[in-house]
């Protein structure tokens, strides 16, 4: 199925051989100094400016569209966007978990994932980076890079503005100037705002609708030549979205095979079902396959302390930032100096269980700091380049999660029901609140040196010592059902506001069945404090061959690492709190990169296997209300693939991109913890033998692109391209289930100035209207699935001055 639909792709082209055109060259970044594309020795992809806006890529989430082997849960129950790259991820939704894929824009590093979701404009191309490139970048992942570069200022003046209107009455509209300010000064300043007067899911139970837009961001860009030898460039940019969280669909777990048509009885399910196992009826929030369909809840009004909440999905987001990069040319040696700090503050309202109800919904208030500073010398010779330095961050991270579940199995469902312990005393509400603090520091180093005209040999290194200390619990809110639930168990005389977790801790002095029935009861519910460090080498050695101009063939071996961290998630006890370990990776690769038929071909192929060790990976929690939100390390799996791109445009006007990854994952040692458990004792089985969450054993891509004269001075052109991606699993022990396979077929028509002054394209996305869910997991009761966009089409109008 895979392979012919490719072949369908390549088909117009296969009997055309003749007047073939010459395919650009790409000038990349990816190792810290420009060079071709086809002269690095490492599995990318490069995405330009206009590529990420013909196929309308608004933020960064959407490049696992067209990026095969990359997928994004681009939506979660808490906002944070999951990277997971040939495999290697971490299902993990809480906003202080940092992200198997390092995100860079700029240069800076983003630390956590949440802060990527703002607007992509005026961006001059994207470079995906596989495998561990830990020896020049500087926070610790294992999974590669994803780098965003901006358009840079021009020595003369340039402007240019692009409105477009699509579906759901969505207007955007982008806009820069660029040009000398002085002899030695150059700016550029870039504007771009998205905003939809109708949302595009519609309620289920009643007349309203979800999903409106309103996202805008800026970006000013300083270039100062000081003297002949210096130039310091300054980055200020903010974004703010005050836009609409879209809504999970509740599904009816009996037609994915569960058994049930709930994880867990909650309020709204008992008047369809006798037995919560057989439907008298089907609930009307059980949603069709129809991406328009969903439902939520707008407000909750506490019965106990009369305080009625805003819960309808929203978001209101700010990010701020500047950078200073120094280069400093000394003759022989240059000298980098990279200074940062971002500033992010968020307050977001998400609907988890898909319905008018509050089975799972919550509120998360975050601020996250972000300081970095990177020192770099580097130099080359006819044979050799180096870099060598020094890097360091820090970053700041506070969180208050606000968690509602009146509706659930924990709140009014046991009362009705009759479900102990939770019918004595329900629990309606959370507060989860936690501080994060982490350091880093590193000193690297790369090495390219040529034996001889076709032998290349490269070797990196980087030792990292890193620091991250996380103090937290969740609290009885003001209504005291968290406390009022403890103590009703254990006698406490808890209050709102008091720390709620329970000491499991068998060593702590404060273990909760030492202090039972004594006066000191409430010391077993504290806040709970961590530090973790870690130090590490990690390090990489590749050696290409250049059997002539064209040909580039490369094997590495590489290694990398990320650090372990803490759970963000509601939590009940003190265990959940402990860290999870960091994880490593050993990844050896064996790649091509070929230039054909007199460049009118790139051929591109790569073959790689991971030794994957301590995988950070989303588990069950056993506690006193039963299996919740965990997080562990795996002990060993492992990933092989293949992947395989080209770019040939046989003729003049016509170009054809298809692109294919193959992936077999499998975790080889893992005791999972049984969610049949029962607290405080803990049951496992052999997990062994299980996929990787979220890693498509195929996904592909393939465009096609055809332009012919409109007279002497216009053209007209035609592109479509579809996107595959294969079902996918949950992964491990995570509370999620497996994703299926879709489709996605896009086109665009444009009309265009053949001296590049204005075009105007027609376009549609997603034009079978495809249905297809990215990401689905199991909410406090109900089985849930985020799903994509429909149909939507538009016309874009860009004019250049």
């Amino acid at each position: 199925m895979h392979a012919r639909m490719l072949l369908v792709l390549l088909l117009p082209a296969l009997a055309v051989s003749a007047y073939a055109q010459s395919i650009e060259e790409i000038i990349v970044t990816a190792q810290k100094y420009e060079q071709s594309a086809n002269d690095v020795g490492i599995t990318m992809n490069v995405i330009t400016g206009d590529q990420l806006r013909d196929m309308g890529a608004a933020s960064a989430d959407s490049l696992a569209s067209f990026t095969p082997g990359l997928t994004i849960n681009d939506v979660a129950p808490t906002g944070v966007p999951v990277y997971t790259l040939r495999g290697v991820g971490f299902q993990d939704f809480s906003t202080g978990a940092s992200s198997t894929v390092g995100l860079y824009f700029d240069e800076v590093n983003i630390p956590y994932a949440v802060m990527s979701r703002g607007l992509l404009f005026d961006v001059e191309r994207v470079e995906v980076l596989r495998g561990p490139q830990g020896d020049l970048y500087g926070r610790n992942t294992t999974a590669g890079q994803i780098n965003f570069i901006s358009r840079k200022p021009t020595g003369e003046l340039e402007a240019g503005v692009e409105a477009t209107y699509g579906s759901y009455s969505t207007f955007d509209v982008e806009a820069f100037v660029s040009g000398p300010l002085s002899d030695h000064v150059r700016a550029r300043l870039a504007a771009r705002a998205t905003k939809s007067s109708e949302g595009w899911q519609h309620s289920l139970t009643r007349d309203d609708e979800l999903g409106e837009v309103d996202v805008m961001g800026l970006r000013s860009l300083v270039s100062f030549d000081l003297g002949d030898s210096a130039r310091l460039d300054l980055n200020l940019h903010y974004v703010k979205d005050e836009s609409e969280n879209p809504a999970p669909q509740a599904i009816n777990g009996l037609d994915i095979g569960t058994g049930m048509p709930a994880n867990l009885p909650h309020l709204p399910l008992q008047e369809y079902t006798d037995d919560f196992v057989t439907l008298n009826s089907i609930p009307p929030w059980f949603a069709p396959d129809d991406a328009e369909k969903a439902d939520w809840s707008n407000s909750y009004t506490s019965t106990i302390s009369g305080t009625t909440w805003d819960l309808r999905p929203r978001r209101d987001n700010e990010l701020k930032g500047v950078s200073a990069k120094l280069v400093w040319d000394f003759g022989d040696i240059e000298l980098t100096s990279l200074t940062a700090f971002d500033d992010f503050e968020r307050d977001e309202v998400f609907d988890g269980d898909g319905g008018a109800f509050v089975d799972t919904s919550n509120i998360n208030t975050t601020a996250i700091d972000v300081f970095s500073q990177e020192l770099r010398l580097s130099g080359s010779s006819d044979k050799l380049v180096w870099i060598a330095g020094l890097y360091y961050s820090e970053d700041d991270l506070d969180e208050d999660y606000h968690f509602f579940m009146p509706d659930s199995l924990f709140g009014n469902a046991s009362v009705v029901i009759g479900i102990d312990p939770f019918q004595l005393a329900p629990i309606y509400e959370l507060d989860t609140s936690y501080a994060q603090e982490s350091d880093s520091q590193a000193i690297f180093g790369h090495v390219e040196y040529a034996l001889n005209e076709q032998w290349r040999l490269t070797l990196g290194a980087r030792y990292t010592e890193e620091d991250r200390d996380w103090s937290g619990c969740t609290f009885s809110d003001e209504d005291n059902s968290l406390g009022n639930f403890l103590n009703t168990l254990f006698g406490s005389t808890l209050q709102a506001g008091d720390c709620g977790i329970i000491d499991d801790i068998e060593t702590s002095p404060t273990f909760i069945f030492n202090l039972l029935g004594t006066p000191d009861v409430n010391d077993a519910f504290h806040v709970a404090s961590h530090t973790i460090s870690t130090d590490r080498w990690m390090g990489k050695i590749g050696v290409d061959y250049r059997p002539s101009d064209d040909v580039l063939t490369y094997l590495t071996v590489s290694h990398g690492f990320k650090s372990g961290g803490f759970n963000g998630a509601p939590l009940n006890t003190t265990s959940q709190t402990l860290p999870y370990g960091p994880e490593k990776l050993t990844a050896y690769e064996l790649g091509s990169k070929m230039t054909l038929l007199d460049s009118a071909m790139q051929l591109n192929a790569a073959v790689f296997y991971y030794d994957y060790k301590d995988k950070q990976e989303a588990d069950v929690a056993v506690t006193l209300v039963g299996a919740i939100s965990g997080l562990t390390n795996v002990p060993k799996s492992r990933i092989y693939g293949v992947e395989a791109e080209m770019q040939w445009a046989p003729i003049a006007e016509l170009n054809i991109e298809a692109g294919l990854a193959w992936l077999d994952t499998e975790v080889l040692e893992w005791q999972a913890t049984d969610p049949a458990s029962v607290w405080p004792e803990v049951l496992t089985f052999d997990a062994s033998g299980i996929a990787l969450a979220q890693a498509p054993e195929w996904s592909a891509r393939g465009l096609i692109s055809y332009g012919w004269p409109v007279g002497d001075e216009h053209h007209l052109r035609l592109a479509a391209d579809v996107n595959y991606k294969d079902s996918t699993t949950g992964g491990g022990n995570a509370f999620a289930f497996a994703t299926e396979a879709y489709t996605i077929y896009n086109a665009r028509l444009s009309f265009e100035d053949d001296s590049g002054r204005w075009y105007a394209q027609l376009w549609g996305r997603n034009i079978t209207d495809e249905f297809y869910f990215h990401s689905a997991f199991v909410a406090n009761g109900p089985y849930v699935r985020y799903v994509g966009m429909p149909r939507t089409v538009g016309v874009t109008l860009g004019y250049n001055f």
